[in-house]
């Protein structure tokens, strides 16, 4: 059976992907830029994906449709995850707190611009709002967190269903999302008020985190059966054919994604991301070759780059605006936070191998 903590591949796509997010936030102009970005949005959707790839990898549970089983495992995931995400969002919430008190604003008038019955109803309804970010740093990525928590407590609370209608939850919700995605390009609509436009809309626990999950899962559990299969073999054996329809899938998605982007424009996801994804799933199955490094760093940082990197976007900002560093092109910003990036969450901590920048595995 596949074991994440070898699956050297994973690590190093993982890293990459990391990467890929930063240029979500920080993208690259022009018409490179625009094709890049579609590729990128793969990213995401492979978070989800991986982390159900290996939700029940090693336990039978899931196999068995043992409900209590499912439960217990499920519970000692979501505490791990609650305490990466305590740990994230502290650390965010106080960037927010020190920017907008140096800017002037007091304790009181913070916490009511973040917590107030609008922005709860934003928060636990799809995940995003200024719960999680506001002006300090202007990009939500935690709701990618805070998806995985509502993933983690619906699958513990549909236990029973998981065994047998797992397969069609995900391509119902995948479909929910992607007939989205046509209503904003064709007949946009105003859920709740709120333009169909709006990013969370489709870019949720509902519509994004749980059918991609899922969709991990669903592999994860053919792929593991496919190993058990050739018991004794070593993993490129197991593997059998997923190779070539691996490497096509990942480099049809990619075309898949530019296409879409230049007929459609630019969406959440295209269903080259998803095309991708499962692509890269695949491979992972051959296991090739990664080198002695980088893929340490994708276990040592790709989570940390994730979910840190918004507040190194903010701090050049910041440190930009206010004449403190020069200024820098849209084309070096990228670049330079996936440098930082690099070197704050995976160089360093690979060189000094300090606990706390250890990749926070729990949640990918």
């Amino acid at each position: 059976m596949t074991n994440k903590k070898d699956n050297e591949f994973l690590y190093l796509i993982k890293l990459i992907a990391s990467l890929f997010v930063i240029t979500i936030h920080a993208p690259f102009p022009g018409f490179f830029g625009d094709g890049f970005g579609s590729i990128s949005r793969f990213a995401v959707p492979f978070f989800f994906a991986v982390s159900g790839r290996f939700l029940f990898s090693g336990s039978d549970v899931l196999r068995k449709g043992d409900v209590p089983g499912i439960r217990s495992h499920m519970a000692k995931k979501l505490l791990k995850l609650l305490k990466v995400t305590a740990i994230v969002y502290f650390i965010h919430t106080l960037f927010s707190l020190t920017v907008n008190m140096l800017q002037g604003m007091s304790i009181g008038e913070w916490f009511s611009m973040k917590y107030n019955a609008y922005e709860a109803f934003i928060f636990f309804l799809f995940n995003s709002g200024r719960f999680i970010y506001d002006g300090s740093y202007v990009f939500d990525h935690m709701w990618y967190l805070f998806a995985m928590i509502y993933v983690y407590v619906l699958i513990m609370i549909f236990a029973p269903l998981m065994k047998r209608f797992k397969t069609v939850v995900m391509a119902l919700l995948l479909g929910l999302l992607f007939f989205g995605q046509w209503l904003r390009i064709y007949y946009p609509i105003r859920p709740f008020d709120i333009s169909i436009h709006t990013p969370f809309m489709l870019r949720n626990w509902l519509l994004f985190g749980m059918p991609f999950v899922l969709l991990g899962v669903v592999m994860g559990q053919y792929l593991d059966d496919h190993g058990h299969k050739s018991l004794g073999k070593e993993p490129a054996n197991n593997a059998g054919g997923f190779g070539k329809p691996g490497i096509i899938m990942v480099a049809a998605g990619m075309v898949m994604s530019v296409i879409e982007d230049r007929i459609f424009g630019s969406q959440e996801i295209f269903i080259g991301s998803v095309v991708i994804v499962i692509g890269i799933l695949l491979l992972s199955e051959i296991r090739p070759s990664c080198g002695k490094f980088l893929w340490k760093l994708g276990k040592m940082g790709a989570s940390n780059i994730y979910f840190y990197h918004v507040l190194l976007i903010a701090v050049l900002d910041l440190l930009s605006q206010n004449g403190i560093i020069p200024g820098y092109t849209m084309w070096q910003k990228p670049l330079i936070v996936m440098a930082l990036s690099l070197i704050i969450f995976a160089i360093i901590p690979f060189v000094i191998k300090k606990g706390y920048l250890d990749e926070q595995t729990a949640v990918s």
